[in-house]
């Protein structure tokens, strides 16, 4: 884990680590849990597959990209679902972020990402 709110540098970029723990896998898809407790960053990372993510326990959460730049903190609640299509949220600037716990609490949620068949 990267412990900076700033984005990683580019050249260290990782497709294969979009959660903490990779809790299962299949030929349609791959589970994710992310667990970040505060001011913790998981590194930039590139999304190659649309995924959809539900929020365990709420918290704030900010997106890093590429760039140096950072959308807004958001705050979630429990139970919320966001879909990400990967090829319509923005290109590569979207799809390559970092995210970081920027509440009070630990930040957890479960990633699903869809591969294409």
């Amino acid at each position: 884990m990267h412990n900076s709110s700033k984005p990683p540098n580019q050249n260290s970029v990782d497709s294969s680590a979009i959660g903490t723990r990779l809790l299962f896998e299949n030929e349609r898809v791959r589970v994710w849990d992310l667990a970040l407790e505060p001011g913790e960053t998981l590194p930039l990372h590139r999304h190659e597959l649309d995924y959809l993510y539900v929020v365990i326990g709420g918290g704030t959460l900010q997106t890093g990209f590429v760039d140096g730049t950072a959308d807004e903190p958001r705050q979630m609640g429990d139970g919320e679902v966001r879909f990400r299509e990967v090829t319509s949220t923005g290109g590569e600037q979207r799809a390559t972020h970092s995210a970081t716990n920027v509440g009070d609490s630990p930040w957890r949620n479960i990633v699903v990402e869809l591969k294409r068949l």
